[in-house]
């Protein structure tokens, strides 16, 4: 990976400033061209970018990547294709007319300028390229700082973008924390950061100095609640299945779970069951995604320890061991572990799930309300109660929730998708990512016959005095 010099980064965020005030509302043809030409690099560069992940993960799936990487990617690109002649166009807005005659009002979406993105390691592909989606199709220019801890990506990216874009609409660049820090502090017209919520808050006070406007993806413990008719072979194993994707290393994977108490001993051994039969052999299966490097290994072998070490009871799914060199992890409950330990301070991120067993779901929403508000809430239940649902739905506030499915809130190309308090700020994706990265300006066109600018020009009067009363009821 070949790093960016600070002098580097400076030069060409003056040069995408430059390009930007020479067009300040590229046209239709202009954003779809930056769109299609997006479209044509993931297509054209579907291996490469499997290969790039395989080697930054040691082991990750060609079909996940294609699904969530690169699929991502191109999903929310072909929705904002089929989407952007009619977002770049104004609305109207309604005005009374004995107020303001004939006048009217629009409000359109204006192109903010240079867009700063900051993304993460976990989806270097995916984080790095989908909200560059929603700013590119908001006419704006783009610079992306990659994680250095995915090189072999981060290098591939630069190569794929230098290949398909000109630098002053599209930019990779890649550097250390110093480089990073430096980053944040620039004066962007918007700056997003993907990661995780101790970050998120330096990266919003650098931008402060520059009352930059920020979005934040962040994290945080999602919970997840099983209900008594979902306490079953095939809810189990949809669960476990979006835990194990990217091996728990997903913003949106299940963190924790509530299960009823008396059902408890059931729900762990069909875990066990419907686990050991999916993966008879678990290490070196194509499907396992390893831990992007061995501090993030060692940090989860360390949480493992402290609940082995507690009176929580740690179960391992299948009877794999954890092999360092491969950072290869087998998936791993811990049952009824107090909130003390680490497991239940931080986010896991990694193939380990606190269960925790409930007695009446009460107490399960004043848990998950007494904490951080986490990016996701997942809710199984076979039956769909629509009280239950509903109740779900309202007592609960996190960035997206789904019912009887697992990530899915984040991966429909037509839903914002974003966090709220501890776990972000603003969304990308659907129109309000368009909407996001825009300036909504509101623009009043003001005709002869308009009575209310009559009622303020000088000197004041009778019609002044109509005004004032009509605020005011009878």
């Amino acid at each position: 990976m070949k790093e960016t010099t600070i002098a580097e980064l400076e030069c060409l965020f003056e040069q995408q400033k430059a390009a930007y005030l020479v067009n300040m509302n590229p046209s239709y043809e202009k954003r779809m061209g930056w769109l299609q030409s997006l479209e044509k690099m993931m297509v054209e560069n579907r291996q490469a970018i499997r290969d790039a992940l395989a080697s930054d993960f040691a082991s990750h799936s060609p079909l996940i990547t294609d699904m969530f990487e690169t699929g991502g990617v191109l999903g929310r690109n072909r929705h904002m294709q089929a989407n952007l002649k009619d977002w770049m166009g104004p609305s109207r807005r309604p005005l009374l007319d004995l107020v303001h005659g004939t006048s009217t009002v629009e409000v359109f979406q204006q192109p903010k300028g240079v867009m700063g993105n900051i993304s993460p390691w976990n989806f270097p592909i995916e984080c790095s390229l989908v909200m560059a989606n929603d700013m590119l199709a908001a006419g704006n220019r783009v610079i992306i700082k990659v994680s250095e801890l995915a090189p072999a990506t981060a290098t591939l990216l630069m190569d794929m973008v230098g290949n398909y874009f000109p630098q002053e609409v599209l930019a990779i660049v890649a550097g250390d924390l110093a480089f990073a820090e430096h980053f944040a502090r620039m004066p962007w017209d918007h700056l997003t950061y993907t990661g995780n919520t101790r970050v998120g808050r330096l990266i919003m006070q650098a931008a402060a100095a520059n009352l930059t406007p920020v979005t934040l993806e962040l994290g945080g413990k999602n919970p997840t609640i099983f209900l008594d008719d979902a306490v079953n072979e095939q809810q189990i194993k949809e669960f476990l299945s979006f835990k194990f994707c990217k091996n728990g290393q997903i913003c949106t994977s299940p963190d924790y779970v509530f299960v009823p108490e008396h059902l408890l001993g059931q729900w762990v051994e069909t875990a066990k069951r419907v686990w050991q039969a999916a993966y008879p052999e678990y290490m070196g299966h194509p499907d396992v995604t390893g831990i992007i490097n061995e501090t993030h290994f060692d940090r989860l072998m360390g949480v493992l320890e402290e609940a082995n070490g507690s009176d929580a009871e740690v179960i391992a799914l299948t009877d794999d061991t954890p092999n360092r060199e491969t950072r290869e992890m087998p998936m791993y409950l811990v049952v009824n572990p107090s909130d003390a330990l680490e497991l239940m301070k931080e986010e896991i991120f990694g193939p380990i799930t606190a269960v925790k067993p409930y007695r009446d779901l009460d107490q399960v929403y004043r848990y998950i309300n007494s904490h951080d508000r986490p990016l996701a809430c997942y809710l199984a239940t076979k039956e769909q109660n629509p009280d239950q649902v509903e109740r779900f739905k309202t007592s609960t506030i996190s960035g997206g929730a789904a019912i009887n499915a697992f990530g899915f809130q984040a991966a429909e190309p037509s839903a914002p998708f974003g966090g709220i308090g501890a776990s972000g700020i603003g969304c990308h994706s659907g129109r309000e990512g368009f909407n996001n990265y825009s300036h909504s300006k509101t623009v009043y066109h003001c005709s002869d016959d308009n009575p209310l600018k009559a009622s303020i020009c000088v000197p004041y009067g009778e019609l002044t005095q109509a005004f004032a009363n009509a605020v005011f009821p009878e």
